[in-house]
């Protein structure tokens, strides 16, 4: 079942998941979801390189806006 915006939304925002170098994960940008590997994971903060593009990293500070494929 999919989750609603106002579902993930209601979710805490911290902690964060730590994920594993190379997790396939799914983060929440303005335009929507874009899908990216993981590159650095700690309780804090999360960075992944995005598939799309030739070089573009986020960091993710909060943990509603971050899912594991």
């Amino acid at each position: 079942m999919k989750e609603t915006e106002q579902e993930r939304l209601s979710r805490p925002s911290t902690p964060m998941p730590v994920f594993r170098r190379g997790t396939p994960v799914s983060i929440y940008m303005g335009a929507g979801w874009e899908k990216g590997t993981v590159t650095e994971s700690t309780k804090r903060h999360c960075s992944v390189r995005l598939n799309r593009g030739t070089s573009r990293s986020r960091t993710c500070f909060d943990a509603r806006n971050i899912k594991q494929i």
